[in-house]
Protein backbone atom coordinates (compact mmCIF):
# COMPACT_ATOMS: atom_id res chain seq x y z
CA UNK A 1 0.00 0.00 0.00
CA UNK A 2 2.99 2.48 0.95
CA UNK A 3 4.44 1.48 -2.38
CA UNK A 4 1.62 2.66 -4.42
CA UNK A 5 0.62 5.96 -2.64
CA UNK A 6 4.48 6.50 -2.83
CA UNK A 7 3.64 5.53 -6.61
CA UNK A 8 0.69 8.55 -7.21
CA UNK A 9 2.89 10.64 -5.34
CA UNK A 10 5.32 10.51 -8.06
CA UNK A 11 2.95 10.53 -11.11
CA UNK A 12 1.75 13.75 -9.31
CA UNK A 13 4.68 15.11 -9.22
CA UNK A 14 5.31 14.22 -12.79
CA UNK A 15 2.27 15.87 -13.62
CA UNK A 16 3.26 18.94 -12.53
CA UNK A 17 6.38 18.98 -13.89
CA UNK A 18 5.26 18.74 -17.76
CA UNK A 19 2.51 21.48 -16.49
CA UNK A 20 5.35 23.89 -15.42
CA UNK A 21 6.56 22.93 -18.76
CA UNK A 22 4.22 23.69 -20.94
CA UNK A 23 2.87 26.61 -19.52
CA UNK A 24 6.07 27.81 -17.48
CA UNK A 25 7.69 27.99 -14.54
CA UNK A 26 4.90 29.72 -12.29
CA UNK A 27 1.53 27.56 -11.91
CA UNK A 28 -1.40 29.86 -10.07
CA UNK A 29 -4.51 28.17 -10.82
CA UNK A 30 -4.64 24.64 -12.64
CA UNK A 31 -7.67 26.03 -15.10
CA UNK A 32 -5.58 29.28 -16.23
CA UNK A 33 -2.55 26.31 -16.72
CA UNK A 34 -4.66 24.04 -19.04
CA UNK A 35 -5.71 27.18 -21.27
CA UNK A 36 -2.30 28.40 -21.23
CA UNK A 37 -1.57 24.62 -22.56
CA UNK A 38 -4.36 24.16 -24.96
CA UNK A 39 -2.96 27.62 -26.39
CA UNK A 40 -0.03 26.28 -26.99
CA UNK A 41 -1.09 22.38 -28.32
CA UNK A 42 -3.51 23.80 -30.70
CA UNK A 43 -0.86 26.26 -32.00
CA UNK A 44 1.90 23.37 -32.41
CA UNK A 45 3.34 22.88 -35.52
CA UNK A 46 2.31 18.98 -34.82
CA UNK A 47 -1.23 20.05 -34.15
CA UNK A 48 -2.18 23.14 -36.31
CA UNK A 49 -2.30 21.55 -39.81
CA UNK A 50 -4.41 18.65 -38.04
CA UNK A 51 -7.15 21.25 -37.00
CA UNK A 52 -6.80 23.16 -40.61
CA UNK A 53 -7.67 20.11 -42.47
CA UNK A 54 -11.41 19.43 -42.85
CA UNK A 55 -12.58 16.38 -41.46
CA UNK A 56 -15.19 14.16 -42.12
CA UNK A 57 -16.81 13.65 -38.99
CA UNK A 58 -16.49 15.88 -35.67
CA UNK A 59 -13.29 16.62 -33.96
CA UNK A 60 -11.83 14.25 -31.89
CA UNK A 61 -13.24 15.24 -27.92
CA UNK A 62 -9.60 16.18 -26.74
CA UNK A 63 -9.21 19.22 -29.95
CA UNK A 64 -12.79 20.53 -28.72
CA UNK A 65 -12.15 20.84 -25.62
CA UNK A 66 -8.44 22.29 -26.22
CA UNK A 67 -10.38 24.61 -28.48
CA UNK A 68 -13.47 25.68 -26.51
CA UNK A 69 -10.84 26.60 -23.24
CA UNK A 70 -8.14 28.30 -25.44
CA UNK A 71 -11.49 30.93 -27.38
CA UNK A 72 -12.97 31.03 -23.57
CA UNK A 73 -9.76 32.21 -22.04
CA UNK A 74 -10.74 35.91 -22.13
CA UNK A 75 -13.93 37.32 -19.96
CA UNK A 76 -16.02 39.30 -21.15
CA UNK A 77 -14.87 43.13 -21.12
CA UNK A 78 -17.95 44.97 -19.24
CA UNK A 79 -16.79 48.28 -21.55
CA UNK A 80 -16.36 46.74 -24.51
CA UNK A 81 -20.31 45.16 -24.14
CA UNK A 82 -21.71 49.06 -23.30
CA UNK A 83 -19.96 50.00 -25.97
CA UNK A 84 -20.96 47.39 -28.56
CA UNK A 85 -24.52 48.35 -27.50
CA UNK A 86 -24.34 52.36 -27.42
CA UNK A 87 -22.84 51.75 -31.35
CA UNK A 88 -25.76 49.08 -32.27
CA UNK A 89 -28.58 50.76 -30.84
CA UNK A 90 -27.30 54.55 -32.32
CA UNK A 91 -26.71 53.05 -35.60
CA UNK A 92 -30.43 51.75 -35.43
CA UNK A 93 -31.78 55.02 -34.15
CA UNK A 94 -29.43 57.32 -36.77
CA UNK A 95 -30.87 55.11 -39.46
CA UNK A 96 -34.40 55.47 -38.77
CA UNK A 97 -34.33 59.72 -38.67
CA UNK A 98 -31.94 59.97 -41.55
CA UNK A 99 -34.50 57.47 -43.51
CA UNK A 100 -37.84 59.67 -42.03
CA UNK A 101 -36.23 62.63 -42.99
CA UNK A 102 -35.14 61.77 -46.70
CA UNK A 103 -39.19 60.13 -47.25
CA UNK A 104 -40.55 63.54 -45.32
CA UNK A 105 -38.49 65.44 -48.00
CA UNK A 106 -39.32 63.48 -51.15
CA UNK A 107 -43.05 63.49 -49.77
CA UNK A 108 -43.83 59.58 -49.51
CA UNK A 109 -45.99 58.62 -47.22
CA UNK A 110 -45.44 54.85 -47.20
CA UNK A 111 -43.47 54.01 -43.93
CA UNK A 112 -40.16 54.53 -44.04
CA UNK A 113 -39.12 52.46 -40.89
CA UNK A 114 -40.68 49.91 -42.86
CA UNK A 115 -38.64 50.16 -45.79
CA UNK A 116 -35.42 49.89 -43.82
CA UNK A 117 -37.03 46.46 -42.23
CA UNK A 118 -37.61 44.64 -45.68
CA UNK A 119 -33.86 45.72 -46.32
CA UNK A 120 -32.77 44.25 -43.66
CA UNK A 121 -34.99 40.99 -44.04
CA UNK A 122 -33.40 41.14 -47.70
CA UNK A 123 -30.16 41.97 -46.97
CA UNK A 124 -29.87 39.13 -44.65
CA UNK A 125 -31.31 36.21 -46.92
CA UNK A 126 -30.03 37.26 -49.62
CA UNK A 127 -26.54 37.02 -48.22
CA UNK A 128 -27.37 33.74 -46.46
CA UNK A 129 -29.31 32.38 -49.93
CA UNK A 130 -25.53 33.35 -51.39
CA UNK A 131 -23.71 30.84 -49.19
CA UNK A 132 -22.53 33.70 -47.27
CA UNK A 133 -24.61 32.99 -44.21
CA UNK A 134 -21.60 33.42 -41.75
CA UNK A 135 -21.43 36.67 -42.80
CA UNK A 136 -25.34 37.09 -42.16
CA UNK A 137 -24.74 35.69 -38.58
CA UNK A 138 -21.81 38.10 -37.90
CA UNK A 139 -24.55 40.87 -38.97
CA UNK A 140 -27.18 39.86 -36.34
CA UNK A 141 -24.83 39.29 -33.30
CA UNK A 142 -23.72 42.53 -34.10
CA UNK A 143 -27.20 44.35 -33.68
CA UNK A 144 -28.01 41.78 -30.94
CA UNK A 145 -27.55 44.12 -28.01
CA UNK A 146 -29.86 46.57 -29.56
CA UNK A 147 -32.45 43.68 -30.32
CA UNK A 148 -32.35 42.54 -26.76
CA UNK A 149 -33.06 46.54 -25.08
CA UNK A 150 -35.99 46.79 -27.91
CA UNK A 151 -37.30 43.71 -26.78
CA UNK A 152 -36.95 44.36 -23.34
CA UNK A 153 -38.36 48.00 -22.91
CA UNK A 154 -40.94 47.55 -25.88
CA UNK A 155 -44.02 48.81 -24.32
CA UNK A 156 -43.06 51.71 -23.24
CA UNK A 157 -42.20 53.39 -26.93
CA UNK A 158 -46.08 53.02 -27.66
CA UNK A 159 -47.66 53.72 -24.29
CA UNK A 160 -47.31 57.48 -24.27
CA UNK A 161 -50.52 57.59 -26.72
CA UNK A 162 -52.12 55.91 -24.36
CA UNK A 163 -51.17 58.28 -21.35
CA UNK A 164 -51.78 60.92 -23.17
CA UNK A 165 -55.69 59.56 -23.96
CA UNK A 166 -57.58 61.40 -21.77
CA UNK A 167 -56.68 64.56 -22.93
CA UNK A 168 -58.78 63.20 -26.44
CA UNK A 169 -60.95 61.71 -24.37
CA UNK A 170 -62.32 64.62 -22.94
CA UNK A 171 -62.96 66.42 -26.36
CA UNK A 172 -64.89 63.34 -27.51
CA UNK A 173 -68.55 63.08 -27.39
CA UNK A 174 -69.81 60.44 -25.06
CA UNK A 175 -71.61 58.91 -27.12
CA UNK A 176 -69.43 58.45 -29.85
CA UNK A 177 -66.74 56.92 -26.89
CA UNK A 178 -69.31 54.50 -26.45
CA UNK A 179 -69.41 53.96 -30.04
CA UNK A 180 -65.93 53.18 -29.94
CA UNK A 181 -65.91 51.04 -27.21
CA UNK A 182 -69.03 48.47 -29.42
CA UNK A 183 -66.57 48.55 -32.42
CA UNK A 184 -63.24 47.68 -30.31
CA UNK A 185 -65.25 44.82 -28.65
CA UNK A 186 -66.91 43.24 -31.12
CA UNK A 187 -64.09 44.07 -33.63
CA UNK A 188 -61.59 41.33 -31.63
CA UNK A 189 -63.20 38.35 -31.85
CA UNK A 190 -64.42 38.99 -35.55
CA UNK A 191 -60.71 39.57 -36.34
CA UNK A 192 -60.10 35.95 -34.57
CA UNK A 193 -62.34 33.99 -36.26
CA UNK A 194 -61.63 35.24 -39.23
CA UNK A 195 -57.80 35.11 -38.69
CA UNK A 196 -58.47 31.10 -37.72
CA UNK A 197 -60.85 30.67 -40.47
CA UNK A 198 -58.04 31.86 -43.12
CA UNK A 199 -55.56 29.34 -41.60
CA UNK A 200 -57.35 26.60 -41.40
CA UNK A 201 -58.71 26.56 -44.81
CA UNK A 202 -55.09 27.10 -46.42
CA UNK A 203 -53.52 23.93 -44.15
CA UNK A 204 -56.47 22.24 -45.44
CA UNK A 205 -54.84 22.86 -49.01
CA UNK A 206 -50.99 23.21 -48.14
CA UNK A 207 -50.78 19.55 -46.02
CA UNK A 208 -48.07 20.63 -44.70
CA UNK A 209 -46.73 18.93 -41.60
CA UNK A 210 -46.75 20.59 -38.38
CA UNK A 211 -43.01 19.86 -36.91
CA UNK A 212 -42.01 20.52 -33.26
CA UNK A 213 -40.58 23.76 -32.34
CA UNK A 214 -37.68 24.18 -30.88
CA UNK A 215 -37.44 26.40 -27.49
CA UNK A 216 -36.10 29.59 -27.22
CA UNK A 217 -34.32 31.31 -24.44
CA UNK A 218 -36.31 34.27 -22.88
CA UNK A 219 -35.27 37.55 -21.41
CA UNK A 220 -33.64 38.17 -18.15
CA UNK A 221 -36.39 39.65 -15.76
CA UNK A 222 -35.30 43.26 -14.64
CA UNK A 223 -33.28 42.99 -11.47
CA UNK A 224 -32.47 45.50 -8.10
CA UNK A 225 -30.38 46.88 -10.01
CA UNK A 226 -33.02 48.77 -12.54
CA UNK A 227 -34.70 49.46 -9.47
CA UNK A 228 -32.31 51.05 -7.50
CA UNK A 229 -31.71 53.08 -10.56
CA UNK A 230 -35.22 54.01 -11.58
CA UNK A 231 -35.23 55.57 -7.69
CA UNK A 232 -32.71 57.29 -7.20
CA UNK A 233 -33.20 59.18 -10.61
CA UNK A 234 -36.95 59.71 -9.40
CA UNK A 235 -35.60 61.18 -6.18
CA UNK A 236 -33.11 63.42 -7.90
CA UNK A 237 -35.93 64.72 -10.37
CA UNK A 238 -38.10 65.59 -7.45
CA UNK A 239 -34.84 67.33 -6.03
CA UNK A 240 -34.20 69.52 -8.98
CA UNK A 241 -37.44 70.26 -9.64
CA UNK A 242 -37.85 72.20 -6.83
CA UNK A 243 -34.78 73.88 -7.25
CA UNK A 244 -35.23 75.33 -10.37
CA UNK A 245 -37.35 78.48 -11.19
CA UNK A 246 -40.62 77.59 -13.19
CA UNK A 247 -40.29 78.12 -17.09
CA UNK A 248 -36.71 77.60 -17.56
CA UNK A 249 -34.68 74.90 -19.47
CA UNK A 250 -33.22 73.01 -16.36
CA UNK A 251 -36.79 73.21 -15.00
CA UNK A 252 -38.45 71.71 -17.90
CA UNK A 253 -35.30 68.87 -17.90
CA UNK A 254 -35.99 67.91 -14.34
CA UNK A 255 -39.86 68.09 -15.30
CA UNK A 256 -39.45 65.96 -18.00
CA UNK A 257 -36.79 63.55 -16.12
CA UNK A 258 -39.24 62.77 -13.46
CA UNK A 259 -42.08 61.63 -16.18
CA UNK A 260 -39.55 59.44 -17.86
CA UNK A 261 -38.21 57.64 -14.61
CA UNK A 262 -41.93 56.81 -13.53
CA UNK A 263 -42.75 55.56 -16.96
CA UNK A 264 -40.06 53.33 -16.77
CA UNK A 265 -40.45 52.24 -13.41
CA UNK A 266 -44.01 51.67 -13.84
CA UNK A 267 -43.14 48.93 -16.53
CA UNK A 268 -40.28 47.59 -14.24
CA UNK A 269 -42.52 47.34 -11.07
CA UNK A 270 -45.60 45.91 -13.29
CA UNK A 271 -42.71 43.45 -14.33
CA UNK A 272 -41.40 41.99 -11.35
CA UNK A 273 -44.22 42.72 -8.55
CA UNK A 274 -44.04 41.74 -4.92
CA UNK A 275 -45.18 37.98 -4.45
CA UNK A 276 -47.70 39.37 -2.23
CA UNK A 277 -49.89 41.08 -4.49
CA UNK A 278 -48.33 39.36 -7.95
CA UNK A 279 -51.88 37.72 -8.37
CA UNK A 280 -53.58 40.82 -8.67
CA UNK A 281 -51.73 42.84 -10.61
CA UNK A 282 -52.54 43.79 -14.20
CA UNK A 283 -50.71 44.26 -17.49
CA UNK A 284 -47.25 46.02 -17.25
CA UNK A 285 -48.54 48.07 -20.07
CA UNK A 286 -51.63 49.23 -17.30
CA UNK A 287 -49.25 49.83 -14.87
CA UNK A 288 -46.93 51.75 -16.62
CA UNK A 289 -49.59 54.09 -17.58
CA UNK A 290 -50.83 54.18 -13.96
CA UNK A 291 -46.99 55.13 -12.91
CA UNK A 292 -46.84 57.59 -15.55
CA UNK A 293 -50.17 59.66 -14.63
CA UNK A 294 -48.84 59.18 -10.93
CA UNK A 295 -45.69 60.69 -12.22
CA UNK A 296 -47.82 63.64 -13.93
CA UNK A 297 -49.35 64.19 -10.90
CA UNK A 298 -46.23 64.56 -8.41
CA UNK A 299 -44.72 66.73 -10.86
CA UNK A 300 -47.56 69.31 -11.90
CA UNK A 301 -47.70 69.32 -7.74
CA UNK A 302 -43.83 70.01 -7.37
CA UNK A 303 -43.20 72.46 -10.24
CA UNK A 304 -46.93 74.10 -9.15
CA UNK A 305 -48.37 73.95 -13.55
CA UNK A 306 -50.91 71.32 -12.30
CA UNK A 307 -52.17 68.16 -13.73
CA UNK A 308 -53.30 69.25 -16.70
CA UNK A 309 -50.27 71.38 -17.94
CA UNK A 310 -48.05 68.43 -16.80
CA UNK A 311 -49.88 66.07 -19.27
CA UNK A 312 -49.93 68.29 -22.22
CA UNK A 313 -45.71 68.79 -21.62
CA UNK A 314 -45.37 64.81 -21.69
CA UNK A 315 -46.50 65.05 -25.47
CA UNK A 316 -45.48 68.05 -27.10
CA UNK A 317 -44.30 66.52 -30.61
CA UNK A 318 -42.78 69.94 -30.99
CA UNK A 319 -45.97 71.92 -32.33
CA UNK A 320 -45.37 75.98 -31.60
CA UNK A 321 -41.75 75.28 -31.06
CA UNK A 322 -42.07 73.74 -27.97
CA UNK A 323 -39.52 71.35 -26.37
CA UNK A 324 -40.52 67.47 -26.79
CA UNK A 325 -41.21 65.89 -23.83
CA UNK A 326 -40.89 62.43 -22.17
CA UNK A 327 -43.50 60.98 -24.64
CA UNK A 328 -41.45 61.85 -27.16
CA UNK A 329 -38.53 60.74 -26.67
CA UNK A 330 -40.07 57.21 -25.91
CA UNK A 331 -41.88 57.45 -29.50
CA UNK A 332 -39.21 58.04 -31.43
CA UNK A 333 -38.31 54.63 -31.08
CA UNK A 334 -41.07 53.58 -32.57
CA UNK A 335 -39.06 53.29 -36.04
CA UNK A 336 -36.44 51.53 -34.39
CA UNK A 337 -38.95 49.04 -33.14
CA UNK A 338 -40.35 48.63 -37.03
CA UNK A 339 -36.71 48.44 -38.60
CA UNK A 340 -36.01 45.13 -35.64
CA UNK A 341 -39.05 43.29 -36.89
CA UNK A 342 -36.25 42.26 -40.04
CA UNK A 343 -34.01 40.68 -37.81
CA UNK A 344 -36.61 38.79 -35.75
CA UNK A 345 -38.22 37.63 -39.10
CA UNK A 346 -34.70 36.22 -40.56
CA UNK A 347 -34.42 34.45 -37.59
CA UNK A 348 -37.75 32.31 -37.72
CA UNK A 349 -36.99 31.56 -41.61
CA UNK A 350 -37.19 28.60 -41.56
CA UNK A 351 -40.92 28.20 -40.06
CA UNK A 352 -41.46 31.36 -42.76
CA UNK A 353 -39.91 28.89 -45.51
CA UNK A 354 -41.99 25.72 -44.41
CA UNK A 355 -45.36 27.36 -43.67
CA UNK A 356 -45.16 30.05 -46.41
CA UNK A 357 -48.52 29.51 -47.39
CA UNK A 358 -50.41 29.47 -44.33
CA UNK A 359 -48.56 33.02 -42.61
CA UNK A 360 -48.11 35.04 -45.37
CA UNK A 361 -51.83 33.90 -46.15
CA UNK A 362 -53.22 34.89 -42.93
CA UNK A 363 -51.18 38.17 -42.52
CA UNK A 364 -52.86 38.79 -46.12
CA UNK A 365 -56.41 38.03 -45.61
CA UNK A 366 -57.17 38.76 -42.11
CA UNK A 367 -55.26 41.63 -42.13
CA UNK A 368 -57.44 43.50 -44.92
CA UNK A 369 -60.87 41.83 -43.68
CA UNK A 370 -60.19 43.22 -39.88
CA UNK A 371 -59.44 46.68 -41.80
CA UNK A 372 -62.81 46.85 -43.87
CA UNK A 373 -64.58 45.25 -41.43
CA UNK A 374 -63.96 47.89 -38.91
CA UNK A 375 -64.35 50.89 -41.07
CA UNK A 376 -67.97 49.24 -42.53
CA UNK A 377 -68.68 48.92 -38.88
CA UNK A 378 -68.22 52.30 -37.73
CA UNK A 379 -70.15 53.51 -40.64
CA UNK A 380 -73.09 51.20 -39.69
CA UNK A 381 -72.88 52.71 -36.09
CA UNK A 382 -72.90 55.87 -37.43
CA UNK A 383 -69.88 57.04 -35.80
CA UNK A 384 -67.97 59.58 -37.02
CA UNK A 385 -65.84 58.68 -40.13
CA UNK A 386 -62.58 60.07 -38.83
CA UNK A 387 -63.02 58.09 -35.32
CA UNK A 388 -63.87 54.76 -37.82
CA UNK A 389 -60.94 55.79 -39.53
CA UNK A 390 -59.22 55.38 -36.42
CA UNK A 391 -59.95 52.37 -35.65
CA UNK A 392 -58.98 50.95 -38.55
CA UNK A 393 -55.76 49.18 -37.62
CA UNK A 394 -57.14 48.35 -34.27
CA UNK A 395 -55.44 44.48 -34.81
CA UNK A 396 -51.71 46.35 -35.64
CA UNK A 397 -49.14 47.01 -33.45
CA UNK A 398 -48.37 50.50 -32.25
CA UNK A 399 -45.70 50.99 -34.19
CA UNK A 400 -47.46 50.63 -37.51
CA UNK A 401 -51.19 50.94 -36.81
CA UNK A 402 -50.18 55.09 -36.15
CA UNK A 403 -48.68 55.51 -39.62
CA UNK A 404 -51.19 53.76 -40.98
CA UNK A 405 -54.32 56.06 -39.54
CA UNK A 406 -52.45 58.86 -41.11
CA UNK A 407 -52.44 57.54 -44.39
CA UNK A 408 -56.13 56.97 -44.11
CA UNK A 409 -56.05 60.84 -43.30
CA UNK A 410 -56.68 60.53 -39.90
CA UNK A 411 -56.04 63.99 -37.91
CA UNK A 412 -53.13 64.26 -36.01
CA UNK A 413 -55.55 65.11 -32.67
CA UNK A 414 -57.04 61.93 -33.17
CA UNK A 415 -53.86 59.49 -33.67
CA UNK A 416 -54.20 58.84 -29.19
CA UNK A 417 -57.29 57.15 -30.47
CA UNK A 418 -55.84 54.95 -32.85
CA UNK A 419 -53.18 54.14 -30.18
CA UNK A 420 -55.85 53.36 -27.12
CA UNK A 421 -57.85 51.59 -29.45
CA UNK A 422 -54.92 48.65 -30.28
CA UNK A 423 -53.87 48.70 -26.66
CA UNK A 424 -57.58 48.18 -25.37
CA UNK A 425 -57.46 45.67 -28.28
CA UNK A 426 -54.42 44.05 -27.42
CA UNK A 427 -55.63 43.82 -23.41
CA UNK A 428 -58.92 42.46 -24.11
CA UNK A 429 -57.45 39.71 -26.33
CA UNK A 430 -54.68 39.05 -23.58
CA UNK A 431 -57.40 38.09 -21.47
CA UNK A 432 -59.86 35.87 -23.72
CA UNK A 433 -58.37 34.78 -27.00
CA UNK A 434 -56.77 31.39 -25.27
CA UNK A 435 -60.33 30.51 -24.28
CA UNK A 436 -62.04 31.81 -27.18
CA UNK A 437 -59.33 29.65 -29.37
CA UNK A 438 -60.23 26.61 -27.05
CA UNK A 439 -64.01 26.79 -27.54
CA UNK A 440 -64.09 27.08 -31.20
CA UNK A 441 -62.09 23.96 -31.77
CA UNK A 442 -58.57 25.97 -32.61
CA UNK A 443 -55.81 22.76 -31.46
CA UNK A 444 -52.81 23.20 -33.38
CA UNK A 445 -50.10 25.50 -32.43
CA UNK A 446 -49.68 27.23 -36.45
CA UNK A 447 -53.33 28.42 -35.94
CA UNK A 448 -53.63 29.37 -32.16
CA UNK A 449 -50.48 31.49 -32.73
CA UNK A 450 -51.46 33.10 -36.47
CA UNK A 451 -54.86 33.67 -34.67
CA UNK A 452 -54.03 35.35 -31.47
CA UNK A 453 -51.29 37.55 -33.67
CA UNK A 454 -53.71 38.64 -36.59
CA UNK A 455 -55.88 39.76 -33.72
CA UNK A 456 -54.43 41.33 -30.44
CA UNK A 457 -51.02 41.81 -32.00
CA UNK A 458 -48.39 41.40 -29.12
CA UNK A 459 -50.03 41.44 -26.04
CA UNK A 460 -52.07 37.94 -27.53
CA UNK A 461 -48.08 36.37 -28.59
CA UNK A 462 -46.92 37.67 -24.47
CA UNK A 463 -49.77 35.39 -23.45
CA UNK A 464 -48.72 32.34 -25.47
CA UNK A 465 -45.28 32.60 -23.66
CA UNK A 466 -45.69 30.51 -20.64
CA UNK A 467 -48.41 28.41 -21.40
CA UNK A 468 -47.91 27.64 -25.19
CA UNK A 469 -44.76 27.87 -26.19
CA UNK A 470 -44.98 25.76 -29.47
CA UNK A 471 -47.52 28.48 -30.69
CA UNK A 472 -45.04 31.18 -29.69
CA UNK A 473 -42.44 31.44 -33.10
CA UNK A 474 -46.20 31.33 -34.95
CA UNK A 475 -47.36 34.41 -32.92
CA UNK A 476 -44.21 36.44 -33.00
CA UNK A 477 -43.95 35.95 -37.03
CA UNK A 478 -47.57 36.89 -37.64
CA UNK A 479 -47.69 39.83 -35.02
CA UNK A 480 -45.16 41.29 -37.72
CA UNK A 481 -46.18 40.35 -41.04
CA UNK A 482 -49.95 41.51 -39.67
CA UNK A 483 -48.44 45.02 -39.39
CA UNK A 484 -46.56 44.82 -42.56
CA UNK A 485 -49.44 43.54 -44.64
CA UNK A 486 -51.94 46.20 -43.02
CA UNK A 487 -49.20 48.80 -43.93
CA UNK A 488 -48.92 47.73 -47.35
CA UNK A 489 -52.61 47.49 -48.00
CA UNK A 490 -52.85 51.07 -46.61
CA UNK A 491 -50.53 52.34 -49.36
CA UNK A 492 -52.29 50.98 -52.35
CA UNK A 493 -54.42 53.88 -53.44
CA UNK A 494 -56.93 52.21 -54.32
CA UNK A 495 -57.70 50.34 -51.36
CA UNK A 496 -56.93 53.09 -49.17
CA UNK A 497 -59.41 55.54 -50.91
CA UNK A 498 -62.21 51.76 -50.87
CA UNK A 499 -61.23 51.88 -46.84
CA UNK A 500 -61.60 55.84 -46.42
CA UNK A 501 -65.29 55.37 -48.40
CA UNK A 502 -66.45 52.75 -46.08
CA UNK A 503 -66.06 54.65 -43.12
CA UNK A 504 -68.00 57.42 -45.28
CA UNK A 505 -65.39 60.21 -45.95
CA UNK A 506 -64.58 61.21 -49.09
CA UNK A 507 -61.56 59.33 -50.82
CA UNK A 508 -58.83 61.15 -51.03
CA UNK A 509 -58.16 63.07 -54.89
CA UNK A 510 -56.15 61.32 -57.22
Amino acid sequence: MLAGAARLRGLACSGAAARRALCGASVPSAPRCFSTMASRVVKSPEVAPLLRQPLNGPKPLFLRRLCSTAAAEAPPNPVFEWVHFGVALGGFYAANHFMYKGFAMAGIAFPASLVGMFGILGGLWGLSAAGMEPTAAKIVAAARPALNWVTRYLPLFYVPALIVLPLVVGMLDPVDLGKIGVVTAAGFPFSLFAAGGVVLAIRKMAQTELLPVAKTAGMAPFGMFHVAGILAVVAASCVASTMFEKGTDEAWMAQQMLLLSTTVGGLVFGSIPPAAIAGFMPHPVVTTTIAAHLGVALSGQLSGSGYWATLKSYLTKGKGGEYKGAGDLLMSFLGVVVLTFGFHIYGQRALLTRHAAEIVGCATVASIASMAATAAAGRLIQLPPDLSLALVPRSVTVALAMPIATQLTVPEELIPVCAGAVLVTGLVGAMFTQRLMTAFGFADPLTRGLATASSCHGFGAATLAATEPAALPFAALGYGLAGIASSCWAAVPPVQNALIALAGKEPKAA
